[in-house]
């Protein structure tokens, strides 16, 4: 992330960093975000795979502060499943020295992910979260996705100003539900904390893979604005039913890592 925000410099102590696995750098992040929610149990239901367990929020830690609130104030949200979009815009995204996707001019490398907390999503005990989509508007990183065995969908991101002053209208569709964002970063900025996540992800021929991620930003804002959510499938329910929508903060600078691990049966 999602990348959250949206990165990953991949922890991958509990499994290595083992021959083939493929490993990215998202270099250069100009502006990375999450959008953090709970989801009604039976509106995950509708969205995760039937053989996936979510994880309730009141099992585990690492909550955006805003959520882990709700949880406090509200036990009956405790039951709820913590989830998130993260948006990243990226100077570049390189392979072992190779670039794959490069900004052109004010136009960066986009990457948008899709989330939600499930014990031991495809049967990978590390795993924290189920990683629903990767999502990019650069071609060359969707090939590279297929030269490794990874979907890789694609995404359209629009950002228009109404009127002059104000913030950005940000507009993408993930899955059927569209996310329009008007805001900005605000406050002191702060020092980066590295942060590691690592998913579950369905490959292609049924494989399963290790996403792990570690960000490690140069410094982190507080952000401030406004959030519609428009569509009638799943997701855009869940997003709309949320207790919570936390947005932020926003990373900038500094490198993430992904690193794709495929999962070999024993």
């Amino acid at each position: 992330m999602v990348f959250v925000a949206l990165g990953l410099a991949m922890a991958t102590a509990a499994h290595g960093q083992a021959q083939g696995d493929t490993r990215w750098s998202l270099v250069g992040s100009r502006s990375s975000y999450c959008i953090s929610y709970l989801i009604d149990p039976a509106l995950a239901r509708e969205i995760l795979p039937s053989d996936a367990k979510p994880a309730p929020a009141g099992s585990g830690a690492g909550l955006h502060p805003f959520l882990a609130r709700t949880v406090q104030d509200e036990p009956r949200f405790a039951q709820w499943i913590p989830a998130s979009i993260c948006v990243g815009y990226y100077d570049r995204v390189t392979s072992e020295g190779k670039v794959l996707a490069q900004a052109k001019g004010n136009r960066p490398v986009i990457i948008v992910t899709n989330s939600i907390a499930v014990q031991a999503p495809r049967g990978m005990p590390g795993a924290t979260s189920l990683l629903l989509d990767i999502l990019t508007d650069q071609r060359p990183l969707q090939r590279a996705g297929d030269d490794v065995g990874v979907d890789i969908g694609s995404i359209s991101v629009t950002s228009r100003v109404r009127v002059e002053g104000d913030d950005p209208d940000v507009a993408m569709d993930v899955d059927g539900a569209t996310f329009h964002w008007s805001g900005h970063a605000t406050g002191e900025s702060s020092v980066g904390r590295t942060r590691s996540v690592s998913f579950g992800y369905a490959g292609r021929r049924s494989t399963n893979w290790v996403v792990t991620s570690e960000t490690t930003p140069e410094t982190s804002r507080l952000m401030v604005g406004g959030l519609e959510i428009l569509g009638t499938n799943p997701l855009a329910k869940a997003l709309r039913a949320s207790p919570v929508r936390a947005v932020g903060p926003e990373e900038v600078g500094g490198t993430t890592t992904w690193t794709f691990h495929k999962q070999t049966k024993q």
